[in-house]
C-alpha cells in the first residue's frame, strides 16, 4: 500500500501540503475538535479559574508528539524512517486522540459504556473507540464520504489499542511496555477502517507514531495538571514533604497491579520530585509571579528529559520509552491522584455527572422510541439515526443506543447540561437560538 493513501479517493485542491500535513489541518479544523474546548479535563471546564479542558490538553499533547517525533528523527533519520515516524502524524495523532470523550471525560465513559452493555449486539462503551468512529463516521467534511478522510497512517497513529473486544485477550503488558495496551479500542461498526489502517496486521502492537502519542499524552497530563491545581491551592508544593508516606502508599496502591512494576523505584522517582520543590514557594500567597516562573522552569526541564527519554531500539525498530522516565511521569502524576482527583470535592461533582449522562441518555432513548421524527429532538440525533438505518445491522433498541451515543459525545458539558434540563422541564434559560 502507497504511503499517504486515504480511506476513500480523494483529489486534493493543492499541491503544497503533503498527505499528512493535510491530516493535520482536517483535525484541526474539525467541529468535534473545536467542542473539547467544552470538554471537561479533570475538574469542570465552568470552574471560575483557568484550567486546562480537553482541547488546550490535546493541542498539547499534538504539539509534544511532534517534537517527540522530531526528536528521533533527528537522533537518527534512518531508523525513523524504518519505523514510520512522522511529525505530522504523531502531531495529528495527539490532536485527535481524544476527539471522542464524552462530556465530563472519563468519569462519564462508564455510564456510557453500563447502559451500552444492556442492548444486543452492542460491546460497550470505550472512549479510543469512539474517537476512531469520530475520524472514521460521524466527523463532517465532505457529503460523498464519511469522516475526515484521513490517510493509513493517521487512522493508525490514533489507535491506542488496535483490537476490537471480540479479539483474543491480550495477555497482560508490563506496565511500562508502552507499545501494547490491555484495552481495547475498536468497535466492530469500524471493522473495515480499522483493517485499513492496520494494513492486515494481525498483532496488537501499536505503530511507532501511536506510541509518540501515548507518551506525549501522559507527559502533557502529568505536567499541565500540576500547574493547574498549585495555581489553585489544591496542590502544596511548597510542602510536600509532610504528606511524604501517605503519597507513596496511595501511589504504589494505584500503582502495584502492573506487571513488573517495582514500588522502589516509583518511591525513589517521587523523592526526586518532592526534593525538586522542597522549601520552595513558602508563604500563603502561592501563584504569585515569582513563583509561577519557578514552576515554569521546572516544567521545561521535565519536558525536556521525558522527550529525550523515547528511543528507537531493536532490529525491528520500535519505538521504546526510558522506564526511570515512566516512573517519574507517575511521580508527577500522583500529586494529582492524591491531591485532587481521589479527594471529596471532586469525587461529589462527579457523583452528578454521571446523573446528568445516565439520564440524558434514558431520556433521549425514550424520546426516539416514542416519536423518532418529533421536533422535541435534536436535529442532529435525528439525522443520525435516520443514516444508521441504513448502516447498522442491529435491532431497533440498539440502533436508538448507538444514535444516542453518537449524538452525547458531540455535545460539550454546558451543552449535556442544558439539554438535559430542557428534557426535564428545568430549564430557565431561553429557548431561542437554542444550538441544537
Amino acid at each position: 500500500m502507497s504511503v499517504g493513501k486515504r480511506r476513500h479517493k480523494d483529489h486534493a485542491r493543492d499541491d503544497f501540503r503533503g498527505e499528512f500535513e493535510r491530516d493535520r489541518d482536517r483535525v484541526l479544523y474539525s467541529s468535534a475538535f473545536r467542542r473539547l474546548a467544552g470538554v471537561t479535563q479533570v475538574a469542570a471546564v465552568s470552574e471560575q479559574r483557568v484550567l486546562h479542558n480537553r482541547l488546550t490538553h490535546s493541542l498539547k499533547v499534538g504539539q509534544l508528539a511532534r517534537r517527540i517525533a522530531q526528536s528521533l528523527k533527528h537522533e537518527s533519520e534512518e531508523k525513523a524512517a524504518r519505523c514510520g515516524v512522522d511529525a505530522d502524524v504523531a502531531e495529528t495523532a495527539g490532536l485527535a486522540h481524544d476527539i471522542g470523550h464524552p462530556p465530563f471525560g472519563h468519569i462519564a465513559e462508564g455510564v456510557l459504556d453500563k447502559r451500552l452493555k444492556r442492548f444486543e449486539g452492542i460491546e460497550g462503551f470505550e472512549g479510543n473507540a469512539q474517537s476512531f468512529r469520530i475520524v472514521t463516521k460521524l466527523a463532517t467534511r465532505r457529503t460523498k464520504h464519511e469522516g475526515l478522510n484521513l490517510t493509513k497512517e493517521s487512522l493508525d497513529a490514533i489507535l491506542k489499542y488496535p483490537r476490537t473486544k471480540a479479539d483474543e485477550p491480550v495477555k497482560k503488558p508490563h506496565w511500562n511496555d508502552r507499545g501494547r495496551g490491555e484495552k481495547w479500542g475498536v468497535y466492530r461498526s469500524e471493522l473495515e477502517d480499522f483493517r485499513f489502517a492496520r494494513q492486515g496486521d494481525r498483532r496488537h502492537l501499536r505503530c511507532a507514531n501511536a506510541t509518540i502519542m501515548d507518551w506525549a499524552d501522559d507527559i502533557t497530563y502529568a505536567t499541565h495538571d500540576i500547574e493547574d491545581y498549585f495555581r489553585a491551592g489544591l496542590i502544596p508544593l511548597h510542602d510536600l514533604w509532610r504528606d511524604s508516606d501517605e503519597l507513596v502508599a496511595h501511589g504504589v496502591k494505584r500503582l502495584d497491579d502492573g506487571r513488573g512494576f517495582k514500588p522502589a523505584r516509583f518511591e525513589e522517582a517521587l523523592e526526586k520530585v518532592l526534593h525538586v520543590f522542597n522549601g520552595w514557594g513558602r508563604g500563603r500567597l502561592w501563584d504569585t509571579r515569582k513563583n509561577r516562573a519557578w514552576l515554569n522552569e521546572v516544567t521545561s526541564r521535565n519536558l525536556t528529559e521525558l522527550v529525550s527519554a523515547a528511543r528507537i531500539v531493536g532490529r525491528s525498530p520500535r519505538v521504546k520509552i526510558d522506564t526511570s522516565a515512566q516512573y517519574l511521569v507517575e511521580a508527577l502524576k500522583e500529586l494529582t491522584f492524591f491531591y485532587v482527583i481521589d479527594r471529596p470535592p471532586l469525587a461529589m461533582a462527579q457523583e452528578g455527572q454521571k446523573k446528568i449522562i445516565g439520564d440524558l441518555f434514558d431520556q433521549l432513548c425514550e424520546c426516539l422510541r416514542q416519536a423518532p421524527d418529533s421536533p422535541k429532538i435534536p436535529v442532529t440525533l435525528r439525522e443520525d439515526y435516520a443514516m444508521l438505518e441504513k448502516t447498522y445491522s442491529g435491532n431497533e433498541s440498539s440502533r436508538r443506543a448507538r444514535a444516542v451515543v453518537d449524538y452525547i459525545c458531540l455535545l460539550t458539558d454546558g451543552q449535556a447540561v442544558d439539554l438535559g434540563e430542557r428534557l426535564s422541564g428545568a430549564a430557565r434559560t431561553s429557548m431561542f437560538g437554542a444550538w441544537f
